[in-house]
């Protein structure tokens, strides 16, 4: 290869693999199954309802656990990962079957 096209070639090289690194960088990352979002705050051995809270937004929001066993196995405090678009939920490795049945928006603060 001529000198000059070789330092063309690594000049070319060097700077697509900057553009890629910066856009890998700034693409942001997804809340995904695996990844708790949420905490349990309230378990209903009686109808199987578990209600868990959104951590970074306040939104709380119920599910239904299928087996009456699986009740016993989740407890307050408990860490939940959410699929809002799918309304599946994964409670220790888990999942519910009927998903998220209803969410509650954080209140608003009253206008001053």
């Amino acid at each position: 290869m001529k000198k000059r096209t070789m330092k063309t070639w690594v000049l070319e090289s060097g700077l697509a693999l900057i553009l890629a690194a910066s856009i890998a960088v700034s693409v942001p990352t997804e809340v995904g199954a695996g990844t708790p979002c949420c905490s349990v705050t309230a378990v209903d051995v009686k109808t199987g309802i578990v209600t868990a809270k959104n951590t970074a937004t306040g939104e709380t929001f119920k599910f239904r656990l299928v087996e009456a066993a699986q009740i016993g196995n989740i407890k307050v405090g408990d860490k939940v990962s959410t699929d809002f678009q799918t309304r599946q939920v994964t409670v220790h490795s888990f999942q519910p079957a009927e998903g998220i049945l209803m969410r509650t928006p954080r209140p608003r603060p009253p206008i001053k």
